[in-house]
């Protein structure tokens, strides 16, 4: 383990062992086993941080904060849902105009290109196949 490894998990789980990748552990223990005075340093102060948020405590929310939730949750009403702000045919005009986009932009191409294809290309009716035409009897031969 590099110490720059070391310092990444010890930022990202803390300065608890245990919280680490398991597979880390025993790299973790070695290099703080060494002497590298700055990797105990920084594994002291995450220690630290670590106690204090641990310490650290929420307070349960009051009946007023709780009251004023179901309140405006009441008031919103059944017909007044998130997700029925405002009807369908509105959204469904982006979904119809890509379509008209794709549409004119096929018909832009297709008259573009127009009839640029090689004569190789558009002329299959005139090629003969072995099936079709017997240029050469090669049965004298």
């Amino acid at each position: 383990m590099t110490p720059e490894r070391f310092r990444a998990l010890l930022d990202s789980c803390g300065a608890d062992l245990r919280r680490w990748p398991e597979a880390e552990r025993d790299a973790a223990r070695a290099l703080l086993a060494s002497d590298m005075a700055r990797l105990r340093t920084a594994h002291a102060e995450a220690a630290v941080l670590d106690r204090d948020l641990d310490a650290h405590e929420i307070a349960a929310p009051g009946a007023a904060l709780i009251d004023r939730i179901a309140g405006s949750a009441a008031s919103a009403g059944p017909g007044r849902s998130w997700w029925r702000v405002e009807p369908f045919w509105p959204r469904a005009g982006w979904a119809f105009t890509g379509l008209a986009g794709a549409v004119a932009g096929a018909l832009v191409v297709s008259v573009v290109l127009g009839d640029n294809y090689p004569a190789a290309a558009t002329d299959w009716q005139k090629r003969g196949t072995a099936f079709t035409d017997r240029a050469a009897d090669w049965s004298e031969e």
